[in-house]
């Protein structure tokens, strides 16, 4: 193994540390704002997945969502009896948009960022934070509107009909505040995570 692939595999280790951290302590994988806004918060470990992208490139970041996806998965089925359980039980709702955060936004920096000027690839950082937010949700939404529909769910407080409506309506709140976040965090953090992975011959 080389001394290169040898960095790479300790740093994707390093982000699936972060990435067990905030699912197991609340607060570090989701950001409550109910002092700015009640009831408002933002998952936030879409951006860390996001963030392996950028530093490690796609697959990498790929390799991150989906242990964020694994974990989703494995929590749903141990915490039954909530609609998120049943959203996150379903294998696809869980492991697709995680895997597609890291992939994408990694591919997409690497395509259209990483040779940019600091001022171009600073504000690309951010539109990657608000694009990751939107990757997970609108996969999750997706994905959840499909497996509810095919497997005829009826639990509580799931509608038989429009389901999609009302699964953008829960999420759309929530959704509005990880874009600002994701803006910020992915620009801030990125810009600081870059320069040191270069200089350690992370370049995706």
């Amino acid at each position: 193994m080389t001394n290169k692939k040898t960095t790479y595999y300790i740093v994707t280790t390093l982000f699936v540390a972060i990435v067990l951290l905030q699912m197991l302590i609340p607060w570090l994988g989701i950001m409550p704002l109910g002092a700015f806004i009640i009831g408002a918060s933002a998952t936030i470990i879409q951006f860390t997945v996001a963030l392996s992208g950028i530093i490690l490139g796609p697959k990498y970041g790929a390799v991150v969502g989906f242990f964020w996806g694994g974990l989703s998965f494995i929590n749903a089925l141990t915490h039954p009896g909530t609609i998120g359980s049943l959203m996150f039980q379903n294998p696809a709702t869980a492991f697709i948009p995680r895997i597609l955060v890291g992939l994408v936004i990694g591919w997409l920096f690497n395509y259209f960022l990483r040779q940019r000027p600091i001022a171009t690839r600073t504000i690309g950082l951010g539109i990657l934070g608000v694009l990751a937010a939107l990757v997970n949700t609108v996969g999750v939404v997706i994905l959840t509107t499909i497996g509810f529909t095919v497997m005829h769910t009826n639990f509580t407080g799931i509608p038989n009909h429009n389901i999609l409506s009302w699964l953008i309506g829960i999420v759309s709140f929530n959704a509005i505040f990880e874009m600002i976040v994701g803006f910020i965090l992915v620009m801030l953090i990125g810009n600081i995570l870059l320069p040191i992975a270069e200089r350690a011959g992370i370049k995706g």
